[in-house]
């Protein structure tokens, strides 16, 4: 990738994003943003003044395509609100088995206390996909919609992570895998206990 005066700091947070996919978050050097972006290692820093913030704006960037994967997907589904998660659990499946980029990245440990505006909205719109149609998924039980928001996590998260690992080796495996455990669970098969029950 090399930077041809064009918005430095869009190709910053763009090799920052490859770097994320290649090794995960631990990946992420303004340094080798900077090499692969073609510009001085001192060039970054107008932008991005430590490595937090780089982190910040990639997990952003992360936040608001896996919205964008996760909310057609569940327009797509339709009307059906246990329907619409489960299309969202399987777009979350391969957007983070492909991007390798998804709630590790989105809510890491290290950007804890950090209060960015952009990245809370995007995290909070993702969540708010689920949520919302958990809602009506729950007939308005409010409780039950917060705690889906976890075993949403666990279920799509997990399934992606199992597929990077290659326990899981067909994406679309896992992907399905992730939407029928979220129809399972909304049907009321079973609910995954409360985390710390």
């Amino acid at each position: 990738m090399g930077y041809h005066h064009g918005d430095l700091r869009v190709a910053l947070i763009d090799a920052g994003t490859e770097l994320v996919a290649e090794g995960g978050l631990p990946a992420l050097s303004v340094a080798e943003a900077a090499r692969r972006t073609g510009v001085s290692a001192a060039a970054p820093y107008r932008h991005f003044p430590s490595r937090q913030d780089l982190v910040v704006a990639v997990a952003t960037k992360a936040a608001e395509e896996l919205d964008a994967a996760m909310r057609a997907a569940a327009d797509e589904a339709g009307d059906d609100p246990t329907e619409a998660i489960a299309a969202a659990a399987a777009a979350y499946v391969r957007f983070a088995g492909t991007r390798r980029t998804g709630f590790d990245v989105v809510f890491a440990p290290e950007l804890r206390g950090v209060h960015d505006p952009s990245l809370r909205d995007a995290g909070r719109s993702v969540s708010d996909i689920v949520l919302l149609r958990a809602i009506a998924a729950t007939g308005g039980d409010t409780q039950a919609a917060v705690d889906l928001i976890p075993q949403f996590m666990a279920v799509a998260h997990g399934s992606a992570s199992m597929h990077l690992i290659g326990i899981f080796a067909d994406l679309d495996a896992a992907a399905r895998l992730a939407a029928d455990t979220m129809r399972s669970l909304l049907n009321g098969a079973g609910r995954l206990p409360e985390p710390g029950s």
